[in-house]
């Protein structure tokens, strides 16, 4: 009994020593969320890690938590357990900022709040918070909310650890931080102009470069930068600098948005042209690397500059004009369940009506081809309403320009390493004529190779079941599947490195 007693008072003390932090994960500054305002990435050799963030003012001063920067917390943390940040900030001026701990959903249920006070000097600082009930990991997130500071706060490196601080472990946490990348915002003129705005990452652990490079570029839609985030992960630790930006008219990119496949084109050789003035980056080595939209644009940018390295193509359309148009539609139409019986005169009425258009026909030459193109879509099972929808979008630039495109054309003039990747599930880009047009037309390049991937849908994640955009908002990141990832990634490290001089 002795034995046992001298064994819980023991386990009491044990219980009551305060537990030490737990090794910390570091994330450069371009891990820092930032969200309602500008914001802008440098390189910053005055701070660990030499990248910073810097977030700008508001026009007028709102509540704190208007405008800020976020840090998630990815581990769980249990009841009554603690959590140490350390972070680096500093302002243009003096200036006090408020800094939380909390949910990163509503309520935001704060676990510690707090206020640091930035000066134009770097410093570190250190917090600690304790939650009093356990949540689960990704839940919570460190925010310095700057929605009241009136100058720009500019955001350092960020340590995240369970357990209370510790002045000997926060001293030397950044001593060995060496990231493998460091984030640059860029400005990159196009035309008629446009200033797009990107972000520059370099792999900064492969050394001083000139670094291979590759240009991200977004499907349809109004799309800023964070579309391949898993993608850019696994060429940086390459040593593949990656580009990305916002289209045309969105995020911080100025000009008007609009799906016009030859300006969207003319703004991917605008970066390719910006890259290539940087020292930096090797402009004989850069690749561009499209998803949807942004695959056909590849092999257009390609096609007309023999110095670009190599293209991967995530389900990029391949064809050229009415064909690629018939066939596009044909296979979409097939893959939402209508019949061939319905959707072959649909078609054709559509194409009827689109080389009218190209051709300039007046009212009255246009008007009993729409009537065509209506009765079509109700006959494959549409609603009047959205028959009428489903005209309308026929009505856009974008559809018309698929008739000027020549995207197999383009592709067939390649001798350049190009990788083409479908997904077996995609509603909208089908594979199959699309990887039979590709491989078509790569046939004559050894260095071309086409692949279908089971199991995935247009956007490239696993666990797809039936390829649907419901079915895709409940699973993972876009291009997220770690096999898509990987043969990417092989594909690019082999094409974009130096071949070895003959002796």
């Amino acid at each position: 009994m002795r034995h046992l007693g001298r064994l819980a008072v023991l386990s009491f003390l044990l219980a009551t020593v305060p537990a030490v932090a737990e090794p910390a994960q570091v994330s450069g500054a371009d891990s820092w969320i930032v969200y309602g305002a500008p914001v802008s990435m440098q390189r910053d050799e005055a701070v660990p890690g030499a990248g910073s963030v810097t977030v700008a003012p508001l026009a007028k001063p709102a509540e704190p938590w208007t405008s800020g920067a976020v840090a998630i917390i990815t581990d769980a943390i249990p009841a009554r357990g603690s959590v140490t940040a350390v972070f680096w900030a500093r302002a243009t001026a003096p200036v006090d900022v408020a800094v939380t701990m909390q949910d990163r959903t509503a309520p935001y249920t704060p676990f510690l709040q707090d206020k640091v006070h930035l000066t134009p000097r770097w410093q570190r600082f250190v917090r600690t918070g304790m939650s009093n009930a356990a949540v689960a990991a990704g839940t919570q997130a460190l925010t310095v909310q700057l929605g009241q500071s009136a100058v720009a706060v500019s955001l350092g490196p960020v340590a995240l650890s369970n357990g209370p601080a510790k002045a000997s472990h926060a001293d030397t946490i950044f001593a060995d931080f060496h990231p493998d990348r460091v984030a640059e915002t860029v400005s990159i003129a196009s035309a008629p102009g446009v200033v797009l705005a990107g972000t520059l990452r370099t792999p900064v652990g492969h050394g001083k470069g000139p670094f291979p490079l590759a240009i991200c570029v977004q499907g349809s839609g109004r799309n800023g930068r964070g579309g391949f985030p898993l993608v850019m992960d696994r060429l940086l630790a390459d040593g593949i600098a990656t580009l990305e930006y916002d289209k045309r008219g969105i995020g911080a990119s100025t000009g008007t948005y609009e799906e016009d496949i030859e300006k969207l084109a003319n703004d991917t050789r605008a970066a390719v042209s910006a890259m290539r003035g940087r020292s930096d980056i090797d402009g004989a080595r850069i690749a561009i690397v499209g998803h949807s939209q942004g695959g056909a644009i590849a092999p257009m940018v390609a096609a007309q500059d023999s110095r670009i390295a190599a293209i991967v193509s995530f389900a990029g359309p391949v064809g050229d004009g009415p064909q690629l148009f018939t066939r596009s539609m044909h296979d979409q139409l097939i893959a939402a369940g209508r019949t061939e019986e319905t959707v072959a005169p649909l078609v054709a009425a559509s194409l009827h009506l689109l080389e009218a258009r190209q051709a300039k026909a007046d009212a009255a030459t246009l008007a009993p081809l729409r009537v065509a193109v209506r009765q079509g879509l109700v006959a494959t099972g549409f609603t009047a309403e959205q028959a009428e929808g489903a005209l309308t979008s026929l009505d856009t630039v974008e559809v018309s320009q698929v008739l000027d495109m020549h995207i197999a054309s383009d592709m067939r003039a390649l001798h350049i390493p190009v990788l083409s990747l479908f997904a077996a599930l995609d509603p909208l880009v089908p594979p199959t004529g699309n990887a039979a047009a590709a491989r078509l037309a790569l046939a004559d390049n050894p260095r071309g190779k086409v692949m279908i991937f089971e199991g995935q849908s247009h956007w490239f994640k696993d666990g797809a079941k039936t390829g649907t955009q419901a079915e895709n908002e409940t699973l993972g990141p876009n291009l997220g599947s770690p096999r898509v990832i990987a043969t990417a990634g092989d594909f690019l490290r082999t094409a974009l490195t130096p071949k070895p001089r003959e002796p």
